[in-house]
């Protein structure tokens, strides 16, 4: 197995579980812009070889934050996946732009841009962690994260959707070598697979009737070339093998990592060495797992630091990968 962890990039720009006002981005909250290099050293010392960190935006000039992406090429070493869009788009893109066909159009030459720069070297690029969710928040009834307007589920999809297909169309035309890859929920309830991977059938372009029926036409923008691996956020062993093979069922095509899992729902009963060990039963020495969050975050709900990570921001390691066998506690 493949061991890996995600330095949490999203962004809450909306009402929190006690309704205050949170607007803060996890990677410039939780001190990982003063302290990458020293954060990746660490996480490299505790044995991880893949990594996941997020896209800064120069919101002044409208333009990524290339003193940032600089920094993230020097420490990447081809094994650092970049995300374009964790739940937020560069601020001053505007709610007329978001819901109309704006948003999309400037993400599109964004992403190019990015893809063109730094060619070769990037491991893949995560279009948007949790197309779904960000959809979720963002639609009535929950509408807690901007651009709110209380508009029902589909009618949001129509745009994040479209949005995030225009990611990965800029990516794939400044650098056709590209990977791309998206990561969503997997496996955490009732719902049926293929809604479950609907976020990702749409970026492929493919048939959906359902969208239909909810005049959501977005699949047709899709295109089979625009993914190319599909990232399951796992965090519930309901039966990891039978995930990992409806995933690879439904999407034969695309490389299938497990991008994000943790034990945050149970920490006391699941330690990291305890819960990588049921991914390591597998037995798929190819595997790539991605533990989530990582680094240190503030959470989604109250804006509070979340537990169950792998590596403080001061450089304090929970876990270390022995060099033979299983991993234990550090």
């Amino acid at each position: 197995m493949i061991y890996g962890m995600c330095f949490d990039g999203s962004v809450v720009r909306g009402w929190g579980d006690d309704d205050r006002y949170l607007h803060f981005s996890n990677t410039r909250a939780t001190g990982h812009v003063e302290n990458l290099e020293f954060h990746y050293q660490r996480a490299r010392e505790m044995g991880l070889t893949r990594f996941r960190d997020t896209v800064l935006w120069d919101e002044a000039r409208h333009q990524p934050d290339y003193a940032w992406l600089d920094r993230l090429a020097a420490v990447s070493e081809g094994q650092l996946e970049l995300v374009l869009n964790h739940y937020a788009l560069p601020e001053w893109i505007t709610e007329e732009m978001f819901w109309t066909d704006g948003a999309a159009a400037a993400m599109r030459e964004l992403a190019r841009e990015i893809a063109q720069r730094y060619r070769g070297a990037f491991r893949s690029y995560n279009l948007g962690a949790e197309l779904g969710i960000w959809t979720d928040w963002i639609a009535a009834p929950l509408s807690r994260q901007w651009p709110f307007g209380g508009r029902d589920w589909w009618a949001v999809y129509r745009q994040t959707s479209s949005i995030t297909i225009a990611i990965a169309q800029g990516l794939k035309a400044g650098d056709p070598a590209a990977l791309t890859a998206m990561s969503e929920p997997w496996g955490w309830g009732p719902m049926p697979w293929p809604d479950q991977a609907r976020p990702f059938a749409t970026i492929l372009g493919r048939s959906d009737p359902v969208a239909e029926a909810n005049n959501c036409h977005t699949w047709q923008q899709g295109s089979p070339d625009l993914l190319d691996i599909v990232g399951l956020n796992i965090y519930f062993d309901n039966d990891i093998p039978a995930m990992l093979a409806a995933a690879r069922g439904l999407f034969p095509d695309q490389q299938v990592v497990v991008a994000e899992t943790a034990n945050t729902l149970r920490p006391d009963c699941h330690p990291p060495a305890l819960w990588w060990a049921k991914f390591e039963a597998l037995g798929e020495p190819d595997l790539a797992v991605s533990w989530s969050p990582g680094l240190t975050m503030l959470t989604h709900e109250l804006g509070e630091p979340m537990c169950g990570n792998l590596l403080n921001p001061d450089g304090h390691q929970h876990w270390h990968r022995p060099a033979v066998g299983h991993p234990v506690r550090a």
